[in-house]
């Protein structure tokens, strides 16, 4: 028996040993594809959301401003009443969706509020710029927590990748 790790020094044993190891390493290559494929995808949301953003500003910077007409024109509480008279309003379902098992909420719009003919005309282009960019929150909103749980994951898989590779893989060819 050895006296540093306790265990037989048999031929049976180092055999088994060798089936760990390999094992081991391969599970260590599983996961740096996996890690590189999230690296990939990371890499890809992040690209989008940074183009979105940038346009979804400035529709909001043009929504405001057609809000702020609308305000002017016809004043707060007329607004507010306008507003509150719109009967439908915005249905959503949220689905789970995965990227190499890492899930994430995908956004669907069931159903838009209807505001054709409900409105005075200054503050129906606004609400339809406002409704028409809300679909660019949404996928904006829908990217960001993809790539929030695409990087908490990355990071998972770069630890164990890590720990395989640095510690116990050493550990087991002593």
């Amino acid at each position: 028996m050895s006296a540093t790790t306790g265990v037989r020094p048999t031929k049976g044993y180092l055999m088994e040993m060798k089936r760990r190891i390999g094992f081991i390493e391969r599970g260590t290559e599983f996961l740096k594809l996996k890690r590189d494929h999230l690296a990939k995808e990371l890499t890809t949301s992040l690209d989008v959301l940074k183009g979105r953003r940038s346009k979804l500003l400035e529709d909001l910077r043009i929504a405001y401003r057609a809000v702020t007409a609308a305000y002017i024109s016809l004043g707060p509480t007329e607004v507010r009443s306008q507003v509150s008279s719109i009967k439908s309003r915005l249905e959503l379902e949220v689905l789970p969706r995965s990227v190499m098992g890492v899930r994430y909420p995908y956004i669907k719009v069931e159903k838009k509020p209807q505001i054709a003919g409900e409105l005075d005309i200054t503050l129906s282009e606004a609400a339809e710029k406002v409704l028409g960019i809300l679909d660019d929150i949404l996928q904006l909103a829908e990217f960001e927590a993809r790539a929030e749980r695409i990087a908490d994951e990355l990071g998972k898989t770069n630890r164990k990748v890590n720990a395989l590779e640095n510690t116990i893989i050493p550990s087991y060819r002593q």
